[in-house]
């Protein structure tokens, strides 16, 4: 019932909220686009579905993209699994083989679900056809906040095995690197989370510090003035996603 309730919430914001501005003001007309046949997976993060991704998969399809947006069962089980659960969606859709490239975007846990992914499934992507990764406030680092309410039963019992994985001990442990193009967009707005400024004393977007969102190995970084949850709506976020898809890195301008 909470997720349906969630559900139906996402798509009134959208409704609510979507300006038309926030696709056509990319900075290219549509006419001027050119249709590819390169294809963006699009990952959610936790608690959420690929409708919170709906603004982002507009704008990279006013760009030509094609787009696969995929809702996955981010309260029910821990990230390995729901990383496996994206190789089995993305095998049956045939991507990989019906693009000639495959990027990816992400906000937040859809960053390390698709770490994982492509770490444990690398010997059955195409190399050739792996494109780059833009992940929108990651919690590479994990987030101080995961920290404070993680051993709280409401926690638990909404966020499931993967909320107890978004601590910063458990982020600690990661080792895997990145062995294609990465970039991150970490935001640092983090009004109206005022909860979080106690618990977050450094720059943060509400839920993750800028400094946890970082990832040994990254190809780029980029922060900008966003908060967690409204990220992925900012048409200035779209354009610097845009580029890093095109060229491999941010646009260097103050937002």
């Amino acid at each position: 019932m909470y997720a349906f309730y969630k559900k139906i919430m996402t798509v009134l914001l959208v409704a609510i909220c979507l300006p038309a501005s926030a696709v056509a003001s990319m900075g290219l007309a549509k006419e001027d686009v050119q249709t590819t046949n390169e294809t963006v997976v699009i990952l959610h993060g936790i608690g959420h579905s690929k409708w919170n991704m709906f603004v982002t998969e507009q704008a990279l399809k006013h760009q030509g993209y094609k787009t696969l947006a995929i809702s996955y069962p981010s309260l029910d089980h821990d990230i390995g699994t729901l990383a496996g659960l994206v190789h089995e969606k993305l095998t049956l859709s045939q991507i990989w083989q019906q693009s000639t490239k495959v990027h990816f975007v992400t906000h937040s846990m859809g960053g390390l679900v698709t770490r994982r992914y492509l770490e444990d499934y690398k010997d059955k992507i195409p190399q050739d056809k792996l494109g780059r990764a833009v992940m929108m406030a990651p919690p590479h680092g994990g987030s101080e906040v995961a920290d404070l309410l993680e051993n709280l039963a409401p926690y638990k019992w909404v966020f499931g095995p993967a909320g107890q994985e978004l601590t910063t001990e458990t982020q600690s442990k990661n080792t895997i690197k990145p062995y294609y193009d990465v970039g991150i967009i970490a935001g640092s707005k983090g009004w109206p989370y005022f909860v979080a400024d106690i618990v977050l004393p450094d720059a943060h977007d509400g839920r993750v510090a800028v400094e946890k969102t970082k990832w040994d190995g990254m190809t780029d970084h980029i922060t900008m003035n966003a908060t967690h949850s409204f990220i992925s709506w900012k048409p200035n976020v779209h354009k610097q996603i845009v580029n890093f898809l095109q060229e491999g890195s941010f646009i260097n301008e103050k937002q």
